[in-house]
């Protein structure tokens, strides 16, 4: 067992104050951009409980934008809901989706006729607007053709003495495995799978495409949607890419700047991923830990900007320490020791090494070959066993590391002369990677003069590892293929492209 860092206090209200209000069970689907979003809102109201089926649920939240290829199974979804039922629309993307070509996303509202919608900038908004559903229209529902069948042809098999019968188990495209939706077919025999079959795209968003058809600035804003889980990753590649093309060179102060803002937005990811990664392996325990850590974290990162880094994160822009807001130096180490001390104690958490040791084992040179040579995956084969529990410690020491690096950074009190941002852009060709939460992400930019990206390629640590699956989950047992592919945090937004 882990124990918490801080005493559990739990308040008690008067016998009559909760008198009145309705408890409403709810399931969610994830568009691809609201893995975090959800993580905080489960268990944040007692009155506003998660589901794992729609059969026990009256409420459905949706975090759009959704995909065309999608669209069938959050209709399938919503039917199955308990009459009477509500929809509610979350915007992740603030918009950003218009600027993708029409055909990539389905029309919710047309979906969902009446549903309600908020933003989702705000954890209390959401809250408070899905506590009160009776006021919206009661759902409704457009007819959407059945998609075809899918076909999986069974491999052969040596006939046993005690001969079990092969089944093909789909998972997903809706389930809590992975940041986004995928939809894997597992070739079962027994409890063991014999084989996979892996079906992605219900995250595709065609990025390369959009920014290739915009101006050098606005693809920095579809820059930001490379992982719409960690924009300020795509965002700082994109603009170190277009300085490289001009032959300028950031100052150590903004460089170290910039550094801090992608390794917050780096620490936020994994401690996020762990909260969800807990509730998967049903560690109450751990996850209470990490969901007050993750909590901790969240509320000290919107304290830190009084300008967000999207907004000053542009080509050859300089800031002064008038973006940098409050910085509680003692706040920070209480985390980044808290954190420190979490690594070491699930180190010697027998449960958890039961449950996550010896499974899932990547080695490093088949990782090598892959082309991936930095992140939490290599990391955890590098310098540990490779396995489940090798990636989960080592996720944790790169947020330690980088919650104190981010303290040194913001306390230093380094001034620098402002200056603004440089949309001209010459010929040239530039290849580069930064260090998101999931390994190295990777931008091949082309630039023929004009006024746009003449050619966009993104490598993307997800996608690298989608084409691992069939090996690594082959011969695992079937509850441990899912831990495993929990483990390696893929956000199928990101993956997808």
């Amino acid at each position: 067992m882990i124990g918490n860092d801080r005493p559990t206090v739990k308040k008690r209200s008067g016998g009559l104050t909760h008198l009145g209000r309705k408890l409403h069970r709810y399931v969610s689907i994830d568009g691809g951009a609201g893995a975090h979003l959800l993580a905080q809102l489960a268990g944040r109201d007692p009155y506003f409980q998660q589901v794992s089926s729609p059969r026990h649920a009256d409420l459905l939240l949706i975090v759009t934008p959704i995909s065309q290829k999608l669209a069938p199974a959050v209709v399938a979804m919503a039917k199955a809901l308990v009459r009477p039922a509500h929809v509610l629309l979350i915007d992740a993307t603030h918009g950003i989706s218009t600027a993708f070509p029409r055909e990539t996303f389905v029309s919710v509202e047309d979906l969902f006729p009446g549903a309600a919608r908020v933003p989702g900038n705000s954890i209390e908004t959401i809250l408070a607007t899905a506590l009160h559903p009776e006021q919206w229209s009661d759902l409704s529902v457009a007819n959407l053709s059945e998609p075809d069948a899918t076909t999986i042809p069974l491999p052969q098999r040596q006939e046993l003495e005690l001969a079990t019968e092969l089944a093909v188990l789909s998972l997903g495209p809706l389930q809590p495995f992975t940041a986004g939706p995928l939809r894997l077919f597992l070739i079962c025999d027994g409890e063991q799978v014999l084989s996979l079959q892996v079906e992605a795209g219900y995250a595709y968003r065609r990025v390369e495409q959009a920014m290739m058809g915009v101006n050098w600035q606005e693809a920095l804003t579809l820059s930001s949607q490379c992982d719409p889980l960690a924009p300020i990753a795509g965002q700082l590649a994109y603009v170190r890419a277009l300085e490289q093309l001009q032959d300028w060179q950031p100052s150590v102060s903004i460089t170290a700047l910039r550094e801090a803002a992608m390794a917050l937005e780096r620490a936020q990811n994994m401690l996020w991923w762990l909260v969800r990664f807990a509730h998967i392996i049903d560690d109450a325990p751990l996850y209470e830990r990490s969901y007050h850590l993750a909590t901790d974290l969240t509320l000290l990162a919107s304290s830190v900007w009084k300008s967000f880094p999207l907004t000053w994160i542009q080509p050859q822009q300089v800031v002064g320490r008038g973006v940098i807001g409050t910085i509680d130096a003692a706040k920070w180490r209480r985390i980044a020791e808290s954190l420190d001390r979490l690594t070491r104690q699930l180190t010697h958490h027998r449960g958890l090494a039961l449950r996550t040791q010896g499974i899932g084992v990547l080695a490093p040179d088949r990782l090598e070959a892959a082309g991936i040579l930095n992140g939490p995956i290599f990391q955890a084969s590098d310098t540990g066993k490779g396995d489940v529990l090798s990636r989960l410690l080592a996720r944790l020491h790169i947020a330690t590391r980088d919650v104190f690096e981010i303290m040194d950074t913001l306390l230093k009190r380094e001034t620098a002369r402002e200056q603004m941002p440089d949309w001209n852009v010459p010929e040239g060709e530039v290849r580069l990677t930064v260090n998101g939460p999931r390994g190295a992400i990777g931008l091949h930019l082309l630039s023929q003069g004009g006024t746009g990206p003449a050619l966009v390629e993104w490598q993307r640590p997800s996608a690298t590892l989608l084409a691992l699956l069939p090996e690594l989950l082959a011969g695992q047992k079937l509850a441990d293929a899912e831990v495993i592919l929990a483990s390696l945090d893929l956000a199928m937004a990101e993956g997808d492209g």
